[in-house]
């Protein structure tokens, strides 16, 4: 079945995001991509896949692997303020349910379709080294059998399998595969919980929101490097930060879905008081109904990328990121 180059657009973007971690950067490759590639042919498919390789081990090769706080030292002091905000270029990022293809998967994988974009394996994934880390994703999260992936490597099948044994040794050493497999609460039961969570948020009920959360709760909130374990931590540091003093109305949230799981748009108030504007991008994993993590990532870029405005009107109203 022939496919259409828009599907392989968000192939690429996938592809991308499992090789670098960042929805920004693999956005930028395949907007390379398309701006020099055919639109048909039999061997579309192909060149594309082998443009996307090459340019994510350029990336690769000259970037620092990408991580999330909690992977990077102990947990924060809530007594203390966070950590100033480090290089966004060294931080995971989020990616939107919505731009997830219908991938062609041709063989068994060994990663399913939303395990292989959890966070928790992406993390894991950057410890792998560049080629290595293309094999894992042609091999272990699309079905290419081991011939095509060396083609497409241009290397022997017997140095993509020695590849492939080594990234998943690697892989198993940073991979806690619980975590990546977390599913998220059923379509009825998300909707009752995200209203819940984005409440306890709108209201500043501080109380309320730990009610809502897991007594081994993770915050992570990069750029910041710090993170917090726990409830009485994460109740300290959004008593004190997020949600101190007068913060009812202060925030607004916007449900969404990324890697796998619930998600939110988060926009704050501004000093008028009649716009909110946008902040960051809150995705919360589930243990039964209470949230057993939370990472926020502070990064107004990320916003258009899951069809979000960069102001929002108090009244409701959205208006156009340009105006």
């Amino acid at each position: 079945m022939e496919v259409s180059t828009e599907q392989y657009r968000y192939e690429l973007l996938a592809f991308g995001y499992r090789a670098l971690g960042s929805l920004l950067e693999s956005e930028r490759l395949v907007e390379q991509i398309f701006s020099v590639a055919p639109s048909g042919g039999n061997s579309v498919g192909t060149m594309f896949y082998k443009a996307m390789s090459k340019l994510c081990l350029d990336v690769m090769a000259t970037s620092s692997r990408r991580t999330l706080p909690a992977q990077n030292g102990p947990a924060a002091d809530p007594s203390q303020a966070p950590a100033s905000p480090e290089t966004a270029s060294i931080w995971l990022e989020p990616f939107p349910d919505d731009l997830y293809p219908d991938l062609r998967i041709e063989n068994e994988v060994r990663y399913g379709a939303r395990e292989s974009v959890s966070l928790p394996f992406i993390a894991a994934l950057q410890f792998v080294s560049p080629l290595e880390r293309i094999t894992v994703i042609l091999c272990d999260t699309m079905g290419w059998p081991l011939d095509r992936a060396a083609e497409l490597l241009e290397t022997s099948t017997s140095n993509v399998n020695g590849g492939l044994d080594r990234a998943r040794a690697t892989i198993a050493q940073h991979y806690k595969a619980r975590l990546g497999r977390i599913e998220p609460p059923e379509r009825e039961k998300a909707t009752v919980l995200s209203l819940q969570y984005l409440h306890s948020w709108e209201t500043a009920n501080v109380d309320e929101l730990i009610n809502r959360v897991a007594t081994g709760v993770t915050l992570q909130i990069p750029p910041s490097s710090s993170w917090y374990l726990g409830r009485d931590a994460v109740r300290q540091y959004v008593g004190s930060y997020a949600l101190a003093s007068e913060a009812r109305g202060r925030w607004r949230l916007l449900p969404r879905r990324a890697n796998g799981q619930l998600a939110f748009g988060v926009y704050e108030r501004d000093e008028s008081g009649l716009m909110y504007r946008a902040h960051s991008i809150q995705v919360l994993t589930f243990e039964g109904d209470l949230v057993s993590g939370i990472i926020s990532f502070a990064n107004r870029s990320l916003f258009p990328a899951f069809r979000l405005r960069s102001r929002v009107i108090a009244q409701g109203r959205m208006i156009s990121r340009d105006d």
